[in-house]
């Protein structure tokens, strides 16, 4: 167990840093400063929004400040107008594009959400999420619909800044969602899922009738909980429904704002059932380092309204490593560099851009000055990159110092400028990275990182993390295999600045094993691509491979067409460039004229033929960046076409690691394990396969082949508008409850179905991604199994049935993995009470169930990811009612659980709770027509004394804590 406790702390501890990655937004003395509020460039021009967002915050600083007791507010804001509008006096110029990198983005509707805000928000409890999506609708109409529909705005802002901040979830259900239901049955009651309970209102259907119940309990989907708004004893909570009046905070253990820890909530699954409050404050934000001072009052926000300059396509500067480390292998690290910066400088960076570069190694040298990159300034550019190393020293701090002189060059301001840093050693001359990086952020400047070799300093990890910035590894600095890792790094660095829909898709990077004289490989071409297509062949020896392409029409490209070109003698590539390609399957020959097997690497990018139309994009990502073994990272992949999920498709993550063969993770988007919600075009899995210390560098691969579906819109973290009465005059006749029996239901003899969802079937595609890199410490050679299976947080009840005396249930959930999502465990751990308390503090010490109460499935762990469905009996130990003379049927609760074990007798963490529910023989005396004589008394009283006696010594002897069962629960046996 010892294993255990220390993967737990290091688990804690990773959660801390991935919360401190979100560092561009930072704090000083309680107050957040910059926020970046950025309007997308299609939303149309309108001044409305601007003092909108000014008011929204500033009364959301208000009411922020409150819900915390005092401890933060909104101190420091940037609203970003797009370069579409028309300038103004008060508009400060900036050279960047904030957009794509905005922490509340104000575009137009997801269709999954229409006007509602919410939050993306793909990673676990206290995982902080990627953005908040505003409307223009919801902005501007701040005092009217809005208004009407949705209560007071500022309140649903602080709801999603918890979202997006503190990685609390939604404490209400959402209808026909098997997971988190909106309404679940408690003590024989029928109960709206919330975070408090006592939370009083109404019911109706969405027609104004009387809502409509299975004979199971299950309520129909369109069934509403209407809250009582006058009801001032509603104080928690703003992560169920801001709009209360009375809600003035977040659930914790306070009377006023207890927390319902059986509620089937978001919050409650994905945190443990622990309270909102307890896990915000676990934040650093409420750490003692960031506590705020004394005798400060003002809450209200300084704004910053900014404006990107029209077009610019971003400023960049090249920092390179020229230190004595990049002559190692016979000089190929310099040569790679050397290459690859030529292929980006010619290539890949776009028309309009500026671009500076410097090289470091004792000393600096600025080797050109920021300049608009085109077609005459190109060559300039590539002559001035360095082609040799000297015996220098590693002077990373004084490189990035004259980075930051290089992007105020021509007297601006170095604001949004992109630094892209490439070393391969440890710095050894002041001033260092740490001495630098305050005035990177002071500055507001990126910097992206490429770690070339496996000694490049540990340092680049807080570097990239603090300015904002990405970090890549580039692992074959010996030149042995082909490989586009630094191409894809470029790319990725220079595109991500730009707006979304005028990026080019990346649709395969990949390596061709040539082991004869002809290789062919098929891959299509989206039919929303084709503009600015670019077939790139990559490899050592170039000079020995030629290439033919023939497209849909059968159109033939080869050395003799004017857009091939091949070059080998510094780019070591050849390169296919059409202007309008066709759409469709195209077919890739190489021709291989070495008499031994080589390899070459082969990538494909696109760009829209209309902006308007967008194609499929793929966005991949890391949860964390450094981390201390033994522990595991989270790989995301964004699938979407828009705002519109992509689900069905298949997601590798390819792992290169700093020894050994790469490996693959299967990534999925089905709502269990590392994936909090089910087809939202997010798939993710863990990665637990490290092989020894260093950097691992992680692409997504996606393809499409033929399983696919757009989905409408893409579900997030959203809040509920304000539900209006359709039957008020209804409503006026019955007091508000908490809870409603089952005669306030239609019962219906038809179990709802599954909702209905918008999905349309997608052309095949490919798609690669570049998630970055991360860095692993202190790892061992020890072989010991110490990482425990992952956490069940999909487990549903499927059915419950009684049958003469058998009582059985049947549960579904999927499946995890013996190393958190890897491998498969032994056992499935399920035990159950009539005590929901007993399942959550002492899950150890009540029953369990074995092979023996199984009637359908096994309690042997399927492989990772597949649904395991099970039927078991109750048992009479939970199950315990005996008959007597009258009988009277009563409903019950029984609470049911499991963690999966491996092994080693690793035990994974408890799964989300569920409750079944069952009908309960209750046993009542009859008094008869005459009235007994005294010894009847006297023997009824006695066998009734004896009864109870015998009930409590068998029934509840959990180790002394209960007196009985009461007559609304079974029976918990130790």
């Amino acid at each position: 167990m010892r294993g255990k406790e220390n993967f737990l702390a290091l688990i804690l501890l990773l959660v801390h840093c991935v919360l401190l990655s979100q560092a561009v937004i930072s704090i000083d003395n309680g107050g957040y400063m910059g926020i970046v509020v950025a309007i997308h460039r299609n939303v149309p021009e309108d001044e409305q929004l601007i003092s909108n967002i000014k008011e929204l915050f500033t009364e959301a600083s208000s009411y922020l400040n409150t819900t915390t007791k005092g401890q933060v507010y909104f101190k420091d804001i940037i609203i970003a107008v797009p370069s579409t509008w028309s300038s103004k006096p008060d508009y400060e110029i900036v050279q960047k594009n904030y957009f794509p990198t905005a922490d509340i983005r104000v575009d137009h509707p997801n269709p999954y959400h229409e006007n509602n805000p919410y939050t993306l928000q793909p990673g676990g409890c206290g995982e902080p999420g990627q953005y908040i999506h505003l409307t223009p609708t919801f902005v501007k109409e701040l005092h009217t619909k809005t208004l009407e529909k949705y209560g007071n705005a500022e309140r649903h802002l602080v709801h999603e800044w918890a979202h997006l901040r503190y990685g609390v979830f939604d404490e209400y259900g959402l209808p026909g969602d098997p997971n988190y239901p909106a309404f679940y049955q408690e003590n024989d009651k029928i109960v709206p899922t919330s975070c408090k309970q006592g939370i009083t209102g109404w019911i109706e259907s969405s027609d104004g009738g009387p809502c409509s119940i299975t004979i199971d309990g299950t309520v129909n989907e369109d069934c509403r909980f209407i809250p009582d708004l006058s009801n001032e004893d509603a104080k928690a909570s703003v992560m169920y429904l801001p709009y209360i009046p009375s809600i003035t905070g977040f659930c914790d253990n306070t009377d006023n704002q207890l927390h319902n820890s059986l509620a089937p909530t978001k919050h409650n699954n994905l945190c443990h059932n622990q309270p909102t409050w307890t896990v915000i404050k676990k934040h650093p934000d409420f750490s003692r380092r960031f506590k705020r001072s004394v005798g400060f009052t003002s809450t209200t926000p300084n704004f910053r309204t900014v404006q990107s300059q029209p077009g610019s396509e971003g400023r960049y500067v090249l920092v390179l490593d020229v230190s004595r480390s990049m002559s190692l292998y016979n000089r190929q690290p310099i040569k790679l560099l050397h290459r690859a910066a030529t292929r980006f400088v010619e290539d890949v960076i776009s028309e309009g851009s500026q671009l500076g570069i410097v090289s470091f190694s004792t000393n600096t040298t600025i080797l050109h000055n920021l300049t608009q990159v085109n077609s005459a300034t190109r060559m300039k550019l590539r002559n001035s990159l360095p082609v040799n190393n000297d015996l220098g020293d590693t002077a990373i701090g004084k490189g990035l110092e004259e980075g930051l002189k290089v992007l105020k060059s021509r007297g601006e301001t170095a604001e949004g400028g992109l630094i892209i840093l490439i070393t391969d050693g440890e710095e050894n001359v002041e001033p260092y990275v740490s001495q630098i990086l305050p005035k990177l952020q002071q500055e507001k400047i990126t910097v992206n990182a490429i770690a070339f070799g496996n000694k490049a300093t540990r340092k680049l990890e807080d570097l990239t993390k603090l300015t904002g910035g990405k970090g890549f590894f580039f692992a074959d600095i010996q030149g042995n295999q082909p490989t586009n890792a630094l191409d894809s790094a470029f790319m990725d660095s220079v595109t991500s600045q730009a707006d979304l829909e005028f990026r080019p898709v990346q649709i395969t990077d990949t390596i061709i094993r040539l082991i004869s004289s002809k290789t062919i490989k098929k891959i299509t071409l989206d039919k929303e691509l084709g503009r600015s297509t670019i077939f790139t062949f990559t490899s050592e020896d170039v000079k020995y491979i030629n290439i033919i392409l023939v497209s849909p029409n059968g159109k033939i490209y080869d050395v003799n067409s004017p857009e091939y070109t091949k070059d080998d003698r510094i780019k070591m590539r050849v390169e296919i460039k059409i202007p309008d390609a066709e759409t469709g399957q195209w077919m890739v020959t190489i021709l291989w004229s070495k008499s031994i097997p080589g390899a070459v690497s082969f990538s494909l990018t696109s760009e829209p033929k209309d902006p308007r139309i967008q194609p499929v994009r793929v966005r991949s990502w890391l949860s964390v960046v450094q981390l201390t073994y033994p522990s595991h990272a989270k790989v995301y992949a964004e699938i979407k076409k828009g705002y519109n999920a992509v689900v069905g498709a298949t997601v590798k993550a390819t792992v290169d690691r700093p020894m050994g063969s790469p490996v693959d993770v299967l990534l999925r988007d089905n709502g269990a394990g590392p994936d909090v919600t089910k087809n939202d075009g997010i798939y993710s899995g863990y990665f637990t396969q490290f092989n020894g210390n260093g950097r691992y560098a992680v692409v997504a691969n996606v393809i499409n082949d033929g399983n696919a579906k757009i989905r409408r819109g893409s579900q997030s973290s959203s809040l509920i508008p304000i539900p209006k009465f359709k039957n008020l005059a209804d409503r006026e006749k019955k007091n508000a409850s908490a809870s409603f029996t089952r005669d306030e239901f239609v019962v219906s003899k038809k179990p709802p179905g599954p909702p209905e969802v918008d999905e349309e079937p997608i052309e095949v595609f490919e798609r690669t991604s570049n998630a970055g890199a991360l860095r692993l410490d202190n790892h061992s050679s020890n072989d010991v199994d110490i990482i425990p299976p992952g956490r069940v947080t999909d487990l549903v009840i499927i059915s419950s049935e009684q049958k003469d005396e058998q009582k059985l249930i049947t549960l579904r959930w999927t499946s995890p993995g013996d190393d958190l999502d890897v491998g498969n465990a032994s056992f499935v751990d399920l035990r159950a009470s009539c005590f929901v308390e007993d399942i959550m503090k002492r899950f150890h010490e009540v029953d369990s169930f074995n092979e023996s109460h199984v009637i359908k499935g096994s309690l042997v762990p399927l492989p990772p990811g597949e649904e395991q469905e099970i039927t078991v009996e109750v048992p009479d130990a939970i199950w315990n009612a005996k008959p007597n003379s009258t009988i009277n049927y009563t409903r019950i609760d029984v609470y049911f659980s499991l963690r999966i074990v491996d092994e080693r007798n690793n035990l994974g963490d408890l799964s989300n709770i569920v409750a079944g529910h069952f009908r309960k023989i209750a046993f009542v005396l009859v008094e008869e027509e005459k009235s007994p004589k005294w010894w009847v008394y006297a023997f009824g009283i006695g066998a009734a004394t004896l009864l109870i006696i015998v009930v409590i010594v068998v029934s509840c002897r959990n180790k002394g804590k209960r007196n009985a069962c009461t007559n609304t629960s079974l029976t918990s046996s130790a």
